[in-house]
This record gives C-alpha cells, sequence and structure tokens, in this order.
C-alpha cells in the first residue's frame, strides 16, 4: 500500500482531502520496532509523530533517572508534548518510545503553523489531542489524590491492558513501582493481594487481567 492510500485509510476519517494532500507530500511513513525511541529528552524535536498503527508511550524521566509514563498513544493520535514544543521552540522534555511494533507519520514541525492555520479538520484534531490529555491528567490526579495504592495500581493495569488491547501484560513489578513512584516490596505485596481477590493471575515478568 502506497503512502497516500495508507493515510487515506487510517485518517481519512478525521482529515479533508487536503490536508491528506499535504501531509502526503510533506511526511513520511516508517515502520518502527517495539521499543525503538523517537524522541529522547532532551532532544531537539523536528518532526511531529502520528501513530499509524501499533502503540506508543510517552515518558517522563526525572532528576534520579526514574521514568514515569505519562500516557499511551494508539492508532490516529499524536503527542500534544510535540505540539507544545513546536510552539515554545523548546527542546523535549519527554521520551517517546514504541511500546509495539507499529508505523508512524513524521512531518516536519516547520508545517505547524500553516497547517493550523489553513485546515480546520487540523485545528479540530489537535484540540480534541489536547482534550483527552487533560482527561488522562485529572484521571491520573484523582488517583494520586483519592485512590490507595491498591487501586491505584489496578486503575494502571487497566490503562496498560486498554492501550495495548490485551489482558496479558509483559512488566516487572518494579516498573510498575517506578511508574507509580512506589517500591517494589509495595507493588508485589499489593498484586498478591489482587490476585487473591481474583482480580489478576500473576506471572514471572507478565501479568493477567481476569476482569
Amino acid at each position: 500500500m502506497d503512502k497516500q492510500h495508507k493515510l487515506e485509510k487510517v485518517l481519512g476519517d478525521i482529515f479533508s482531502e487536503k490536508l491528506l494532500e499535504n501531509l502526503t507530500n510533506h511526511g513520511k511513513v516508517v515502520s518502527l520496532e517495539e521499543g525503538t525511541q523517537i524522541i529522547s529528552r532532551g532532544d531537539e524535536v523536528k518532526n511531529i509523530p502520528i501513530i499509524l498503527s501499533g502503540t506508543a508511550k510517552v515518558v517522563r524521566t526525572d532528576d534520579n533517572g526514574e521514568e514515569h509514563i505519562l500516557f499511551y498513544l494508539n492508532e490516529k493520535e499524536a503527542c500534544t508534548a510535540t505540539f507544545s514544543i513546536c510552539a515554545t521552540t523548546k527542546k523535549s522534555e519527554i521520551d517517546f518510545i514504541m511500546e509495539t511494533d507499529g508505523e508512524l507519520l513524521l512531518f516536519p514541525v516547520r508545517l505547524m503553523d500553516n497547517l493550523t492555520k489553513e485546515y480546520p479538520s487540523w485545528r479540530y484534531y489537535v484540540c480534541r489531542n489536547y482534550n483527552n490529555r487533560m482527561k488522562e491528567f485529572l484521571d491520573t490526579m484523582d488517583s494520586v489524590v483519592f485512590m490507595k495504592m491498591d487501586r491505584r495500581i489496578l486503575k494502571y493495569l487497566e490503562k496498560a491492558s486498554e492501550a495495548l488491547s490485551t489482558k496479558l501484560i509483559y512488566i516487572t513489578h518494579q516498573e510498575i513501582a517506578n511508574d507509580l513512584s512506589t517500591s517494589r516490596v509495595v507493588v508485589s505485596r499489593l498484586l498478591k493481594q489482587l490476585e487473591h481477590e481474583g482480580k489478576i493471575k500473576l506471572f514471572r515478568n507478565r501479568i493477567e487481567l481476569l476482569f
């Protein structure tokens, strides 16, 4: 399938014909393997990525080197952090990593102003992405402020399951602890509790959701 047909198939229901033509002319489609890092903290961002297939994650690394997943991105979604970087010309403060094999559309950041001015479907797309991320942010804040740690872990696993479209999540107890800013010992104890409650099944380096 050529680039134009691929973009029409994935993005044709949300982008206008003229916008798709612009992206076809100036963008490129890349196939990437799981674990590929597209953007690293401190990078000058030259391209804006849109997910055509697969799942990516946006990660924030603190000054101690600990990683915290901010959100997952799936088909048709773009990283709002790259929009902000384009507007301020700052270097990236996030890592953008492929969680699964997939394809991305990459187009130059210099097109951002023109797309915003010329195409209503692009403006709507940007606003919708910001809105989705804001909902996730508020959801995360609610879980931190109001939920006990066992509920936070369960919510974390639910989000991962939804993003990856699978009930079997390959992840270590330490990775969960890092993302939730707690200790591995606490995570392991609470995962055992959730298993006892019949909500999950634990395996080595993977967890199966049973609901």
